[in-house]
């Protein structure tokens, strides 16, 4: 079994849980650099933690393998890992909230690592991430972000940190959740667009 093989999904989101430790959920001001000013920006309106949704990692959403163009299912369903070009895997999450009029903005950041497989070689990659916020039944935003993050070069694996700031739903959304994850889908809301 190759080295590759013997890293576990488990091991791999567990050894990022720390990355985003400024960045908790109920207090990312400092982290995200929300809510404060700097020497070359006006003060942002108030972040309002209290009334921000959940943000919530759907099953399946937090992996996301990349094979060799040919790669068939082995008998047992799974993949040849020899095939595997990388891994990419969402460690950690989280947000933060603020209101401007009847809007609220959200900042969405994930942090993750992508690990370089056997077939892998050098240079960028584009992971789908989708951000998406729902009440209910109902559907708020939702986009699918083609986010470009270098593969490994001298080591195994990198970190990655994927940001989105401009996230925007209506102010007064009751019990509003946002959902982030790694999406293989087609771009629903894209095609809608043209």
């Amino acid at each position: 079994m190759n080295a590759f093989g013997l890293v576990s999904k488990g091991l791999v989101a567990a050894s990022l849980m720390g990355m985003l430790a400024a960045c908790s959920s109920t207090d990312t001001k400092g982290a995200l650099d929300l809510g404060g000013q700097t020497a070359n920006t006006a003060p942002q309106p108030p972040v309002i933690q209290g009334d921000c949704p959940r943000i919530v990692l759907r099953d399946g959403t937090a992996y996301h393998d990349v094979y060799a163009p040919g790669a068939k299912p082995l008998p047992d369903g799974s993949k040849d890992q020899s095939k595997l070009m990388y891994q990419a895997s969402i460690a950690n999450t989280t947000r933060q909230c603020r209101v401007s009029g009847a809007d609220m903005f959200i900042t969405v950041q994930v942090a993750g690592r992508i690990v370089l497989g056997q077939a892998g070689a050098k240079g960028n990659v584009k992971l789908p991430i989708r951000v998406a916020v729902t009440e209910g039944d109902k559907v708020l935003y939702s986009e699918l972000v083609p986010f470009e993050t270098p593969l490994p070069v001298n080591e195994p694996s990198n970190q990655f940190l994927f940001s989105k700031d401009d996230v925007k739903i209506p102010a007064g959304a009751g019990l509003s959740m946002v959902y982030v994850g790694f999406d293989n889908g087609p771009d629903k809301d894209a095609k809608k667009k043209k």
